[in-house]
């Protein structure tokens, strides 16, 4: 008898195993499928055997992921217990950027890695709050972690109206002013930033910042967001801003004048065409159309992004990007901004990157569903 009850038991535990496991294969597929890049959204689940019944719990930004697992649940017969809880989860759900430059780091620390950042003016998506950090979406959808001190939380009214009248700053890095002595200074300002302009006062724009702060700043600096409608195409703009961000330090996880990384080059150069692309060079890839893979240079054109990389376990990794700016050179953000060629002859030669050469992609013209307008 007791050998029958022991068989029943492991054959009990079998399948209840058995289940767990096939449980296990949904749950992965329902991740790659809703949540692929882990940059951009959020499916922070686990799932344990609790007595009968399994625990799924964590956090997860897509709803139609967690209702998929919970659907799955239901319709095998699984007992289970629902803990996930869905993102955003704080009572305020956005912000503005309110220093010159917003620190994005990793986990919610000081001490944490920067893994990218946002500029004056830069709104936010809140997700939730830990102490004095919020975990934050920027309108390329990277998701990180800011301080308090470096974000403007705003109710939905107050965010939706915030820029009546929308200007960028297009200088390389300035100040705004109390007065037009110029003598006081409100704030330093990077190129890309947003501003709030409420009037005018001669060769001033009078703005107000996300925490109501009154300035002013030069007329001849900033560009009505409008005015981005004619530079989209523009490739006199492009070659114009990257010549202006040579000598800019590299930084990595730096997206400003401040410092920038090879994406955040990049993506700041393509912003100042009035386009928000993806944060990294490994998504940046996946946009636009493909113009050259075998090292053929004069199917590129001014503008067109050159990615770099290597081979690791079968599969292309993508670790670094440049802009193409001609005569045989592009532009790119490494030890510092600088041109480099593509041509051994030349002094200009990068034999580092040219060896991890990939393909060149063309995003003017050829607008893809991850580039949007800024």
């Amino acid at each position: 008898m007791k050998y029958f009850l022991y068989f029943l038991c492991f054959t009990l535990i079998s399948c209840y195993d058995n289940s767990l496991d096939k449980f296990s294969e949904k749950f992965d597929d329902i991740k790659s499928i809703y949540v692929p890049d882990s940059r951009v959204d959020i499916f922070d689940v686990n799932f344990s055997k609790v007595g009968n019944s399994i625990l799924v719990s964590g956090e997860t930004s897509v709803a139609d992921a967690k209702n998929t697992l919970i659907e799955y649940l239901n319709q095998n017969g699984h007992e289970y217990i629902d803990s996930i809880k869905l993102l955003p989860n704080y009572k305020y759900r956005f912000g503005i950027i309110n220093n010159s430059v917003g620190n994005l780091r990793g986990a919610p620390s000081h001490s944490s890695e920067l893994v990218s950042q946002a500029v004056l003016g830069t709104k936010l998506k809140i997700l939730k709050r830990e102490g004095e950090w919020y975990l934050v979406q920027t309108p390329d959808d990277y998701i990180s972690w800011i301080d308090h001190g470096g974000i403007h939380v705003m109710e939905e009214s107050s965010f939706s109206n915030y820029f009546g009248t929308s200007y960028v700053y297009t200088d390389t890095y300035g100040f705004s002013y109390t007065d037009e002595s110029r003598k006081n200074i409100v704030s330093d300002i990077v190129m890309g930033s947003e501003l709030k302009v409420t009037g005018s006062r001669n060769n001033f724009y009078e703005v107000n910042y996300p925490d109501g702060r009154y300035a002013l700043v030069e007329k001849n600096k900033l560009l009505n967001k409008k005015g981005f409608d004619r530079l989209k195409d523009n490739k006199d703009n492009l070659l114009k801003n990257s010549n202006k961000l040579i000598g800019i330090p590299y930084l990595w996880g730096g997206t400003s004048t401040k410092g920038f990384d090879c994406s955040g080059f990049t993506k700041t150069l393509y912003s100042m065409n009035g386009y928000t692309i993806p944060r990294d060079a490994s998504q940046q890839i996946n946009e636009g159309l493909t113009v050259d893979s075998s090292r053929v240079w004069s199917n590129l054109e001014v503008g067109d992004l050159l990615f770099f990389g290597y081979e690791r376990d079968g599969r292309t990794r993508i670790d670094h990007v440049a802009m193409w700016v001609g005569d045989n050179k592009f532009i790119q953000a490494s030890r510092n901004v600088r041109i480099n060629s593509v041509d051994e002859e030349s002094k200009d030669y990068d034999e580092y990157h040219m060896k991890k050469y990939i393909l060149s992609k063309r995003y003017l013209g050829n607008i893809s569903d991850g580039i949007k307008d800024l």
